[in-house]
């Protein structure tokens, strides 16, 4: 695998006609955070702003694919729906940045946006692997004694290496993210098998954060091998004590939001808005 490889993969997704385009003209800037400018975070502002709270996002893709730019669509329209600022987050990618690197940059990119909005009008939001880098920035900041965001929406996260759920036997193939997909994704991620002790790797060892108090909203698909870790996960936070909400989508697959010129992922995507819009009050 290399580089030309991923950006052939990038590619033939943006080319497919498989998600809708944002209906409104939005503001774009990038705000880099890196001298050599390939870690940056995107800021998307729509023409009119309806909230004084901001969103910083982690686009999917195994943390070996995926981009601003493929997520793009999703994002934009989101902003646009939501009225509110989001930043996207062009994060280092595996296998030529092991864990926990592109933790580092989601904790620069979220201090960075700090320096604009106090910690409570933050939102974190991700999808797949973007929901896994989210949840283990929350989990971060909170080992790290540094204030946390308001909330995090993790919509069908990547949770755990082990990969022995019922779902992901049951899924594993024919419904587009697959269980050999997984395996290659985590391998790629890992520079050893400590890192599968690790709460910021393996989201469901946080169990003896320090008093983990982030809101969470975690959204599922009925036909995704990661349905069953997305539950456990939510499990295990309000275990801990989180404010857990839920959404499930039980005709939907892994990647729906991507999907929106599908009638039934596009009405799941604007419930996921109308929910995201309760944090927002």
């Amino acid at each position: 695998f290399n580089n030309i490889e991923r950006i052939r993969s990038n590619n033939a997704r943006m080319s497919l006609n498989i998600n809708k385009k944002p209906n409104s003209r939005i503001s774009l800037k990038d705000v880099h955070l890196n001298h050599n400018k390939t870690i940056f975070m995107r800021e998307y502002e729509p023409e009119k702003i309806k909230t004084e709270k901001a969103l910083l996002f982690f686009h999917g893709g195994g943390y070996v694919l995926g981009s601003v730019e493929t997520h793009h669509n999703f994002v934009a329209s989101m902003s646009l729906s939501l009225g509110m600022r989001i930043y996207s987050l062009e994060y280092s990618l595996s296998p030529e940045n092991k864990f926990p690197i592109a933790l580092g940059d989601a904790r620069k990119a979220y201090l960075k946006i700090t320096e604009k909005y106090d910690s409570k009008k933050i939102l974190l939001c991700g999808d797949s692997a973007g929901a896994h880098l989210a949840a283990a920035l929350s989990f971060d900041l909170s080992e790290l004694n540094i204030p946390s965001p308001l909330a995090q929406v993790l919509i069908y996260p990547m949770v755990c290496p082990s990969l022995n759920s019922e779902s992901m036997e049951l899924y594993k193939e024919n419904f587009l993210l697959t269980k050999s997909s997984m395996q290659w994704f985590w391998d790629q991620l890992r520079i050893n098998d400590t890192d599968d002790k690790n709460p910021r790797f393996n989201l469901l060892k946080q169990e003896k954060g320090r008093g983990f108090q982030t809101e969470t909203l975690i959204i599922t698909a009925g036909f995704d091998p990661l349905h069953d870790e997305g539950i456990a996960y939510a499990d295990l936070l309000q275990k801990n004590g989180s404010k857990v909400k839920r959404m499930h989508f039980k005709d939907l697959i892994h990647g729906f939001i991507n999907l929106t010129n599908i009638r039934k992922a596009n009405a799941a995507t604007i419930k996921i808005y109308e929910a995201i819009k309760g944090y927002l009050k």
